[in-house]
């Protein structure tokens, strides 16, 4: 086996689309991450692992984050040792890795015995997939999309959530991806009357879907449907503008959003683990 690492975004995406499309929803993070590099080249690691002269496996990284491990089927682990050791062999920083369990926890193991440091589970996840809402109308509240006048709401809830998701962001990180959703139009608030309650994002799009991610309720707003309303309500809007599906992480630690999301009509299609060294 072989590993290769470049960052020639577009030949890279010809090479492992195909893998990865075989669990698109699973893999929304890694190809979601594959079109924003296309559309914006920034600093990135993408690799691959060859055999025989075929592609059987693929991973990549954007700096300052975690190394990703998507799911795709291979028949052993052996593919792992061989990853890790090109990453140490040519000095890649490892901060961490994210991926399907079985995957990650191999890596973790191999890169304790090779960089002498202790990996520690910092988060379990599962991932979920909607075809069509399930849950009744009407709901409460409006969706409406986030504004321009609305950056430091957007940036202060976006603080929140990153505390109340276990993922801390400071004032800095916050506020550039409030302008970053703005820019982009995809943030969307629930109202009630005059007041905002809630929030939701459409974050990666896929081939064929869309992913929603950072929803927050502030603790006032909550234990009164209103996630479950703007979720259900932006999960809709994406089917409507001809997504075949939207797709999610969650805190497996947190039964209240999974809760939520399976009354609305998310399913579990995979989960995944995160190590930090």
């Amino acid at each position: 086996m072989k590993v290769f690492i470049n960052q020639a975004v577009d030949s890279y995406a010809k090479r492992v689309e195909p893998l990865l499309l075989q669990k698109e929803a699973c893999n929304n993070l890694m190809l979601g991450i594959m079109n924003r590099l296309k559309e914006n080249k920034t600093d990135c690691f993408l690799g691959w692992v060859e055999a025989n002269g075929e592609i059987i496996y693929a991973f990549l990284r954007t700096p300052p984050h975690n190394w990703i491990l998507p799911d795709i089927e291979v028949n052993s682990l052996d593919f792992i040792p061989v990853i890790t050791n090109y990453l140490n062999q040519h000095g890649y920083e490892v901060p961490g890795v994210l991926g399907p369990i079985k995957y990650a926890k191999a890596f973790a193991q191999q890169w304790e015995e090779k960089s002498g440091k202790t990996a520690s589970v910092h988060m379990n996840e599962l991932i979920y997939q909607l075809d069509r809402v399930q849950i009744e109308y009407p709901l409460p509240g409006q969706l409406i999309q986030a504004e321009i006048a609305d950056h430091a709401l957007l940036a202060k809830w976006l603080l929140l959530f990153g505390e109340e998701a276990n993922a801390p962001i400071d004032e800095s990180r916050a506020s550039s991806l409030a302008a970053e959703f703005l820019h982009k139009q995809s943030a969307y608030f629930l109202q009630i009357g005059e007041n905002k309650v809630s929030m939701a994002n459409k974050s990666r799009e896929t081939k064929h879907g869309a992913t929603i991610n950072a929803v927050y309720t502030p603790d006032k707003y909550k234990k009164k449907g209103y996630a479950t309303s703007v979720v259900s309500q932006l999960s809709q809007k994406l089917l409507n503008d001809g997504y075949q599906f939207c797709s999610l992480y969650t805190d497996l630690s947190n039964p209240t959003a999974n809760n939520i999301y399976k009354k609305i009509g998310y399913y579990k299609i995979g989960s995944a683990i995160v190590y930090l060294f």
